[in-house]
């Protein structure tokens, strides 16, 4: 008996049939299937979005959205027997469904090279206990195609986003945190910073103001649930407060959906640093 189709590849690989000749999966519907963040908001929405290039005749039925794509941007790929957009081309198809925001969120992990995110689906499978793998796209990958958009629906977006992606994110709220930080008004912390105490490695720390030596991390359930983890991470915040750093730890509940209070910590840590010089 066949297994009933359950995460996004294996429902696309079941729609596969559906298709017509040079149809390929796009916009929120490839985002899922190359296992992209897509906002959770949007769980409800089941309809399956299809790319063509320009000059073909655009698919129709009930579920199915579908739009046509100048050849010139025309990019196509075969995700493990899955006809899917390009990932940039995917990002960019996406905009017209996205916040500023949320592309960034989807920008940050096209570009990581962190294995920390788990859903994302690879060309090629990553080894066991990597830690890295090559991106699904780059930095001028994204920055060309959302020039390259123009005035379409979702230009516009594309390029206030490709400017906030950064590299060396390791989870979507990682960047959340990033860009919680920017709209209340503070200057935009480094990312992935390693901090070091003469030839001692410290520790990395997902954000930093490096001058003020003030560490920011999101701590996901994970920490908690990994004993391991946990430990780890005591030891880590332990050493920065001994090498004076200040640390300021954020779960979900300290962003969402009020991070007032957050805000607040990360500008006082700041005006504390500048009070004393530094």
């Amino acid at each position: 008996m066949r297994g009933i189709a359950t995460t996004p590849l294996e429902i696309a690989q079941a729609f596969v049939p559906r298709l017509r000749e040079r149809s390929v999966l796009g916009g929120v519907t490839a985002a899922r299937v190359w296992g992209l963040p897509v906002p959770r908001r949007l769980d409800g929405d089941s309809t399956g979005h299809v790319l063509v290039p320009a000059g073909r005749n655009r698919p129709v039925g009930r579920g199915i959205r579908s739009r046509s794509i100048h050849e010139r941007l025309w990019d196509a790929r075969d995700l493990h027997g899955v006809p899917v957009a390009s990932p940039a081309l995917t990002w960019a198809t996406a905009a017209r469904h996205l916040e500023v925001s949320e592309l960034v969120v989807l920008g940050d992990a096209l570009v990581a090279t962190s294995t920390n995110y788990e859903r994302l689906v690879r060309p090629n499978t990553p080894s066991d206990g990597a830690r890295t793998a090559p991106p699904l796209a780059s930095l001028e990958e994204l920055a060309g195609i959302a020039n390259a958009w123009g005035n379409r629906e979702g230009g516009a977006s594309l390029r206030i986003a490709a400017a906030r992606i950064r590299l060396g994110v390791e989870s979507p709220m990682e960047t959340w945190t990033r860009l919680v930080i920017v709209a209340a008004g503070l200057p935009e912390p480094e990312v992935g910073v390693e901090v070091w105490n003469g030839p001692e490695f410290v520790g990395r720390v997902d954000l930093a103001y490096r001058a003020q030596r003030i560490a920011i991390e999101y701590e996901g359930d994970h920490h908690r649930t990994d004993k391991r983890q946990w430990r780890k991470d005591i030891g880590r915040v332990n050493r920065l407060q001994e090498i004076d750093w200040f640390a300021i730890r954020a779960t979900t509940a300290q962003l969402w959906p009020t991070p007032t209070r957050f805000v607040d910590q990360v500008r006082a840590a700041l005006q504390r640093a500048e009070a004393r010089g530094a």
